[in-house]
């Protein structure tokens, strides 16, 4: 039971990050958000999903920043981005299946090219060597985009224990992306997701830690100039996601 509880706490906290925390993500906040008023919509979960915001921000500021502050204290900014690099450079197959399930051949391309690049040139990804000498894009697909590409809707918002603001089709990519995740296979599990997952859940708590690290001063910053944290943090998502979808 252990086990199972931190594997879901560790996946989720990855969801998050993902979520929330991306190389775009001021861009998206200042541009995208700012320009709409926040509305009240069609929310039947909505009495569940406040008081689970509460509870996720209690514990993002008061267990999870800490321990954030405390790591980038230690180990300085260009190592973490580093870090942050080659676990991106490691997703690249979500990346790739994505892009080619949206037929978005060239995209799909550019991630290939950066992967090789990266992987070799760039010492294993430790260094995003296709980005910043060749100019190749991020193009960042999930299996959530690629359900919404299709036409599924996010009509259901739901905010998940530790997992964050989501949807009905954004947790159903969430657990499709999660059996193309290299991280997933770190070791032999037998097609059973509850067992021997000890270098999964050590692997993707580094990578947690190391990417909150770059950006809880965001987060914090969000929740301070919030009226409605659980609001706000909901259009934010659902603004942000409709816009990744229609690119």
């Amino acid at each position: 039971m252990t086990n199972k509880f931190l594997t879901l706490f560790f996946i989720g906290i990855v969801f998050i990050a993902s979520s929330l925390y991306c190389d775009d993500f001021e861009e998206d906040f200042s541009d995208e958000f700012n320009t709409h008023a926040m509305q009240e919509s069609f929310d039947p979960l909505k009495s569940y999903n406040v008081a689970m915001t509460k509870f996720n921000d209690f514990t993002y500021i008061n267990i999870i920043g800490p321990i954030a502050k405390g790591y980038r204290k230690v180990v300085s900014k260009p190592i973490r981005i580093s870090v942050s690099n080659f676990f991106y450079n490691l997703m690249a197959p979500v990346r790739l299946g994505n892009n080619l399930l949206q037929l978005k051949f060239t995209n799909a391309l550019e991630v290939t090219v950066s992967f090789v690049v990266n992987s070799t040139y760039g010492l294993g990804g430790f260094f995003d060597i296709a980005k910043s000498e060749g100019g190749l894009k991020h193009h960042d697909e999930d299996f959530g985009q690629t359900l919404g590409y299709y036409g599924m809707g996010n009509e259901i918002h739901i905010v998940l224990p530790l997992f964050g603001p989501s949807n009905l089709r954004d947790t159903i990519g969430l657990i499709g992306d999660m059996f193309v995740d290299p991280i997933y296979y770190a070791q032999r599990r037998d097609f059973n997701l509850f067992s021997n997952n000890g270098m999964y859940i050590f692997l993707n708590t580094y990578k947690i830690g190391n990417e909150y690290s770059l950006h809880v001063d965001e987060y914090e910053s969000i929740r301070k100039n919030s009226i409605d944290l659980y609001l706000l943090l909901k259009d934010m998502y659902e603004q942000r996601r409709d816009k990744q979808i229609k690119e």
